[in-house]
């Protein structure tokens, strides 16, 4: 093997099942940015994004392992969808762990199903010029902010999005121009102006 970066992602797996550790982390390392800035962007949160991160490859190496593998051969896709049911199991998880903590009786049932606590992102993550952006993505509707997340940091066509969301290729678009609609919205409200 001369360059594992030089191959196919099918190769790579193929590497992987055959013995070789190493391909599978040329995968991870080819792809690890994007499915981590999908993942945080749809959690908000720098510790839950690790954890599900680490989750998605140990559920694609015991996948790998039990003989199944991308259905086209497309690593990021099946990673970046792996990582979009993870981050809906866990929201699921919390809100019903928020509903049975909710031990206020003045609450309401819709107030706990709906609630969410605003998290401040950190600082961190705002080193590059496009921190305001990411902040206001933050306040966007969850399906406005994963296709906005799975597009431009996961870097999947629509098509692909439409598929892990499973939804038509028309609600994905409109999905993505609403939540830019929104952003632009919260922008001019916020009076945020990019340089």
């Amino acid at each position: 093997m001369n360059s594992h970066t030089e191959m196919s992602d099918e190769k790579l797996i193929q590497f992987y099942l055959n013995g070789n550790p190493q391909a599978l982390a040329t995968l991870v390392e080819l792809y690890k940015d994007r499915i981590y800035c999908s993942i945080f962007t749809m959690v908000q949160d720098k510790y839950v994004a690790e954890e599900i991160f680490r989750d998605v490859f140990i559920t694609i190496i015991n996948n790998l392992l039990a003989g199944k593998t991308a259905e086209d051969g497309d690593f990021l896709q099946w990673a970046t969808q792996t990582a979009h049911h993870l981050c809906i199991e866990h929201s699921r998880k919390t809100k019903l762990a928020m509903i049975i903590n909710n031990s206020s009786p003045a609450d309401s049932i819709e107030e706990a199903i709906n609630f969410s606590v605003p998290v401040s992102l950190p600082n961190t993550i705002y080193h590059d010029s496009h921190g305001k952006i990411k902040s206001m993505i933050a306040l966007l509707p969850d399906e406005q902010r994963e296709v906005i997340a799975l597009n431009h940091y996961a870097g999947l066509s629509f098509k692909e999005i439409a598929g892990i969301m499973k939804c038509s290729l028309t609600t994905a678009l409109d999905t993505m121009k609403y939540g830019l609609n929104n952003l632009r919205k919260l922008m001019t409200e916020k009076e945020i102006v990019l340089r």
